[in-house]
């Protein structure tokens, strides 16, 4: 139900006589399904607005330059409720989660509205005919699809339902639309990796420039995988052939176009203990929140910052990160150390118990650890400086629950919360 909750003052809804709790039944007469409608029409610049006030009725014509907003507010019941996935997914991390958490931790979405909204990654597998030609018409773009193969048999196994509908051509059909995405691999040793890979690179490469990019991101493995596919975990070697070979063909498609394609992920690169690509080789980071670019991306920031850093800061710092990112932390600090000698920063790593040691990134460290780690240490410093990935998106409460509150209360520490590397080193450091 998408009912107004509120009007701005003398704003156009308000002029057209539009009042709090009416609820919009129909836009041009046809009926309003979600909050993604509200949007797009309050893109428009001009259309007409059913609502039900009372039990009647009432229509509405809007008449606006499309860059004036409606200035509406919808209570909270009106915004979308995700849809659940379709799928059981061979490598599916939420099976991979330890019992007793909170609970939103264990809902497996997959609804292609949040993805246009939100940048989710979703599998496409429980979209509509209806669906299609509404993002069709609308112009619902871009979509942020999870592949992770294009032969259809393989696909199908990879997400463990044999109804799956065929990815290619759904992806042309959209591409046909007009509709921008963005695709990801999540790579299994084994299964979708080798040959599997090239041709699935090359599947969405023939649907470029609709298709912008695929990243390739090697699965992640916790260790409550009891009862669960058994699935090779990536080790060097491993990723090592995997950054070849999507390094070659991104070659290829970079001869073509001048724009690089393919991506593996920072994560596979620590696997391979390859150096990664240069800060310039990921374009407009379009694939920064699936790991990809990040620690060029850190690099950048901090050293943008340290051109403008006068003084270290009279603090004791302590940096807390994961284990994949301490490496490239510590280089990051040694730039500083060596401008300003005076200041006093570590690292401190943390290893993931609470999911298993084999989950290296920052992102996926929770406050436990964290506490745990600390514990007893003498060489912590006053403050403590945690990357946001660590957190959920909204609030400052971590995967396992502890909130932000609690882990300053449990280690007696003042807590920075950084978003990128220029954060980190305004942190640190005295900057102009």
């Amino acid at each position: 139900m998408l009912k107004i909750k509120s009007l701005d003052k003398n704003s156009l809804a308000q002029r057209v006589g539009l009042k709090p709790d009416d609820v919009i039944v129909a836009f041009n007469g046809e009926r309003a399904s979600d909050m993604l409608d509200v949007a797009y029409f309050d893109s428009q610049a001009d259309f007409s607005v059913t609502v039900e006030r009372r039990g009647k009725e009432i229509v509405f014509d809007v008449r606006k330059d499309e860059n004036i907003p409606m200035g509406w507010e919808f209570y909270d019941e009106s915004y979308i409720e995700p849809r659940w996935c379709a799928n059981k997914c061979v490598f599916c991390f939420v099976d991979q989660l330890p019992k007793g958490q909170r609970a939103t931790l264990y809902v497996k979405d997959d609804d292609w509205r949040l993805s246009f909204v939100s940048g989710n990654f979703v599998t496409l597998t429980n979209i509509s005919d209806a669906d299609v030609r509404r993002i069709k018409e609308k112009k619902f773009s871009p979509l942020y699809v999870s592949v992770h193969a294009t032969d259809d048999a393989l696909r199908r196994k990879l997400l463990g339902n044999p109804r799956a509908r065929a990815i290619v051509p759904l992806l042309k059909e959209l591409a046909d639309g007009g509709i921008t995405m963005y695709t990801q691999v999540v790579m299994c040793p084994g299964l979708n990796d080798g040959e599997a890979l090239v041709q699935t690179m090359r599947d969405l490469f023939a649907l470029y420039p609709s298709v912008q990019n695929v990243a390739v991101v090697p699965v992640g493995l916790t260790k409550f995988r009891c009862g669960l596919a058994d699935i090779q975990p990536v080790n060097k070697q491993i990723a090592a052939a995997t950054v070849d070979a999507v390094e070659q063909f991104d070659a290829e498609c970079f001869a073509v176009t001048g724009s690089h394609f393919a991506y593996c992920s920072d994560e596979m690169y620590v696997y391979a203990q390859r150096e990664l690509p240069p800060y310039d080789y990921y374009g407009d980071f379009e694939q920064l929140e699936n790991g990809v670019g990040l620690i060029a991306d850190t690099r950048y920031q901090f050293d943008l910052a340290l051109q403008d850093a006068t003084a270290a800061k009279k603090q004791r710092f302590t940096v807390v990160t994961g284990v994949a990112a301490t490496p490239y932390i510590e280089q990051l600090l040694n730039k500083a150390r060596a401008l300003f000698p005076s200041l006093c920063v570590n690292v401190v790593t943390v290893a993931n118990k609470f999911f298993g040691e084999t989950v290296t990134v920052a992102g996926l460290v929770v406050g436990r650890d964290i506490a745990d780690t600390l514990k007893g240490r003498d060489d912590v410093g006053d403050t403590l400086l945690l990357p946001r990935v660590m957190l959920k998106e909204t609030e400052d409460v971590f995967l396992d629950g502890m909130t932000l509150d609690e882990l300053k209360k449990i280690t007696g520490k003042k807590i920075i919360v950084t978003a990128d590397g220029y954060e980190l080193c305004r942190a640190i450091l005295e900057c102009d």
